[in-house]
């Protein structure tokens, strides 16, 4: 019997870093293939459930996929869309350890942020790291990463106020990684919800030197506030001119089905005008993932697939209320591939 997920997510070679960005609706999931001495490693940063926008349903993707369990997840911060479904891997997968931004939330998503602190104390307090940013890097695997935020000196000034100021401030205070790999490094920013209070009063500046990025991963499934809080606001720019990225995966179902309306049409627009349209990938209009390989070289190709939400993606349900459904758009094809050599 064909195993998708092995097919698709295991590299031939075992010195390749592999990031896919999966879809999977209205959230984030970002699948982390890491080469190591002990062999791969495997790291799931965030995960979701979207049965509405036809989402993948990570549990059987990963049953099929991991013979030995998920060596970290790793929740960027504690809201649904970020920690949706994960009760549901942890029953099935075991994971060995769990990093986190250390936030509690506050109002709906209380019920999904309790699912993480099970898994937490399931692992045990020895396996478990609550993230800070550092100017020191580290390293998993032969994989090098750089943690830009939270900053250690504004952790404990997140939980006083209402339910929406904690949940806003917790965007303030996301976790962001930055994964590099290889001798002519190229490095895969992972932004999480970080908005542009985050990157202007936070990181910008204080990290300057570890922004640069081949990949960026849009913040906040494409919405505006990774650029301003109000449509008509001048837009913060300086992040992104820092980062320099070529390429952007946009984690969002198409903006018909998103309600929240992501991803927003003036953040596209701000994105178009830094990125070529062909090196912009938004995961939900295609209903594709995006996989990225970066050899030991610092050579990369990236490639889009759509045999995983074809396999693992839940499937509409039909009504006859839903007149304006989104048509199925799998195609044959299994992947596009994007070659882009040692540059």
């Amino acid at each position: 019997m064909t195993n998708t997920a092995k097919n698709v997510l295991v590299p031939a070679d075992d010195k390749t870093f592999r990031i896919c960005f999966l879809y999977v609706g209205q959230g984030d999931a970002t699948l982390l293939s890491i080469p190591s001495a002990e062999g791969r490693k495997w790291m799931l940063i965030d995960c979701n459930v979207d049965k509405k926008a036809e989402g993948i349903d990570l549990v059987p993707l990963l049953k099929d996929l991991l013979d030995d369990g998920l060596d970290a997840f790793v929740n960027t911060h504690p809201h649904k869309d970020h920690l949706c479904g994960l009760d549901c891997i942890s029953e099935e997968i075991d994971i060995r350890e769990v990093w986190h931004s250390g936030f509690e939330p506050k109002g709906d998503h209380v019920g999904t942020y309790e699912k993480l602190t099970d898994l937490i104390e399931k692992v045990g307090e020895e396996n478990t790291t609550v993230l800070r940013g550092t100017r020191s890097e580290t390293e998993i695997g032969y994989v090098k990463y750089d943690i830009l935020s939270p900053a250690e000196h504004v952790s404990d000034d997140i939980m006083s106020g209402t339910d929406d100021e904690v949940n806003k401030r917790i965007h303030e205070h996301c976790a962001v990684i930055r994964f590099k790999y290889g001798t002519n490094e190229k490095q895969v920013l992972i932004t999480g919800d970080a908005d542009w209070v985050a990157w202007k009063e936070h990181i910008t500046e204080y990290h300057k030197e570890r922004l640069p990025s081949t990949i960026l991963s849009a913040v906040h499934h494409g919405s505006r506030t990774f650029f301003m809080e109000k449509e008509d606001d001048e837009p913060y720019l300086t992040h992104l001119d820092k980062m320099n990225p070529t390429y952007l995966v946009v984690s969002a179902p198409r903006q018909s089905e998103s309600k929240h309306e992501h991803p927003h049409t003036v953040a596209m627009n701000l994105y178009k005008n830094y990125f070529e349209e062909s090196n912009i990938f938004h995961l939900g209009e295609n209903r594709e993932c995006v996989i990225v390989d970066i050899k030991e070289d610092g050579a990369y190709s990236i490639k889009t697939d759509k045999e995983l939400a074809k396999t693992y993606g839940f499937k509409e349900e039909k009504s006859t209320s839903n007149q304006n459904a989104p048509i199925n758009p799998y195609t044959k094809t299994q992947l596009d591939r994007k070659p882009m050599g040692g540059q």
